[in-house]
């Protein structure tokens, strides 16, 4: 990360950006794997929460079947933001219903983990009274 500042906090702490990616739509698929990518490069932490729609680009080979003219295979962005150090979680509201949506541990993508609701909140609201982000694509 040479030439990159790392952004802190006032307390010293490492800026956070949780992205909430609850659409497969390629415009804000791309758009949320760009700003993750971008939040990594710069040096602050960032996690992407991926919900709905957005459970799509997890399931393994679902990303690499959104794509947008003219911009590289979405799997692309999502591995390079997984290698860049970016969590990225699927909503995980209950077994069953992941069941019904066809999502197990066995079909998401590597490095990506579950979490629900409450485990996302309990990072994204302590992070946003220190100046971090939180935003829903």
């Amino acid at each position: 990360m040479s030439g990159f500042v790392r952004f802190m906090t006032q307390e010293g702490d490492q800026q956070e950006v949780h992205l909430v990616l609850a659409s497969n739509d390629p415009g804000r698929a791309y758009s949320a794997l760009v700003l993750a990518l971008g939040t990594a490069t710069m040096g602050a932490k960032c996690k992407l929460y991926c919900t709905m729609g957005g459970l799509d680009i997890v399931k393994k080979d679902g990303a690499s079947k959104i794509t947008m003219p003219g911009a590289p295979p979405l799997d692309k962005y999502l591995h390079d933001a997984i290698d860049a150090g970016v969590q990225v979680t699927a909503c995980g509201p209950s077994k069953e219903m992941l069941l019904q949506m066809g999502i197990t541990s066995d079909n998401l993508e590597q490095g990506v983990g579950f979490e629900d609701v409450i485990g996302f909140l309990n990072a994204a609201l302590p992070a946003s009274k220190k100046g971090g982000m939180v935003l829903f694509i």
